[in-house]
């Protein structure tokens, strides 16, 4: 037989006075903890749509207009970003959706994506573009890659 001693038991009270504010505390953090959305896979719907839209952009990289170029960085950053986004990836901005994926994309891919969102920056955010032709189809070409790896 063992003594225990009363003072490392609980009471009933003090077990119910700690859950009280342990659920305190849980309601009071519970606005500064983001709701972190869980990672999903993409249905065929949005698979069959990110192709549509895929092909479209490569076509538009056949052309030697700068414009119609420009325009395919343009859409390849935002289908990327619908990408992000439909997987559930956190974030505000693309950004901070792409940081969220991070852990999930390989590496040479991820630094791709990057390279190819600040060449669509560049354009977005620019007065005076002098960016190649050929700089717009490799910027477009490495945010296309992802989404043929999905």
């Amino acid at each position: 037989m063992t003594n225990r001693s009363p003072k490392n038991n609980p009471t009933i009270l003090e077990t119910i006075i700690v859950g009280i504010f342990k659920a305190i505390w849980f309601l009071l953090t519970l606005p500064f903890r983001g709701f972190k959305r869980v990672k999903k896979g993409l249905g065929v719907e949005e698979r069959n749509y990110i192709t549509g839209k895929r092909l479209e952009i490569e076509k538009m990289l056949n052309s030697d207009k700068q414009a119609e170029l420009c325009h395919a960085v343009i859409e390849a950053d935002k289908l990327v970003d619908y990408t992000l986004k439909t997987k559930g990836y956190a974030g505000e901005t693309f950004a901070d959706r792409l940081c969220s994926a991070q852990n999930f994309i390989n590496p040479t891919l991820y630094n791709s994506i990057w390279q190819g969102h600040k060449v669509r920056n560049q354009i977005a955010h620019e007065q005076e573009l002098r960016i190649m032709n050929n700089e717009l189809r490799d910027a477009a070409g490495k945010l296309l890659n992802y989404l043929k790896n999905l």
